[in-house]
């Protein structure tokens, strides 16, 4: 089959299924990480969901753009909340609310520039969730090698195959995001699916060894 033909987004869509039925089933015996891990999930699901109905429907897209913005945003703040959640250091409580102010602060910019002044996605979009990537690449990094240095059971804890599925994806997409509003961008948009569907192989994996 040529490569042409594969669904990928299609795939990228629905994979999300796999990862959010195991959080589902781990729920109950999960805490405070794991249950917003899966809030995280469903809301993906949610926002991805609603896209295919409007398209298959032909409706228009500002509603799903609002929607999936706030998530965004929430995303960009769990994945930070999440990597500091296995840091320890000195002012880590003072840096940790720097990061989160300082993305705050892009994405409420970038939604007045979109929503109320009317400019629409353009490059600082691609900007703020580029900065947003990079700074979760980032601490998804240190956070692995804290939980290598103070754990013995790297491979078997569900943790480091969930903190490594995000660094693969902030890693790996925020190139994309940066150019994706170049023609360069455009061409190699497709790419983000892909990466999404590997970060979703990395998520089951580490949900299946929750405890």
């Amino acid at each position: 089959m040529m490569l042409q033909q594969i669904p990928i987004q299609e795939i990228s869509t629905l994979a999300i299924l796999l990862p959010l039925g195991w959080a589902l089933v781990k729920f109950k015996t999960g805490g405070l990480k794991l249950r917003l891990f899966f809030v995280f999930l469903l809301l993906g699901a949610m926002i991805d969901g609603l896209g295919w109905f409007l398209y298959l429907n032909g409706f228009g897209f500002y509603f799903h753009s609002i929607l999936q913005y706030f998530y965004l945003w929430f995303e960009a703040l769990f994945f930070i909340w999440l990597a500091f959640e296995f840091l320890e250091f000195d002012k880590r409580a003072v840096l940790k609310k720097g990061f989160l102010v300082l993305i705050s602060l892009l994405f409420a910019v970038e939604g007045f520039t979109r929503f109320v002044l009317g400019f629409g996605t353009g490059k600082f979009t691609g900007f703020v969730y580029a900065v947003f990537l990079v700074v979760s690449a980032f601490l998804m990094a240190f956070a692995l090698l804290r939980i290598a240095e103070t754990r013995e059971d790297l491979l078997t804890y569900s943790w480091f195959w969930i903190l490594s599925g995000i660094f693969f994806y902030s890693f790996g997409t925020f190139f994309i995001d940066l150019l994706s509003y170049t023609d360069f961008g455009t061409h190699i948009w497709g790419l983000r699916n892909v990466v999404n569907i590997i970060q979703y192989g990395f998520f089951v994996v580490g949900l299946v060894r929750v405890r």
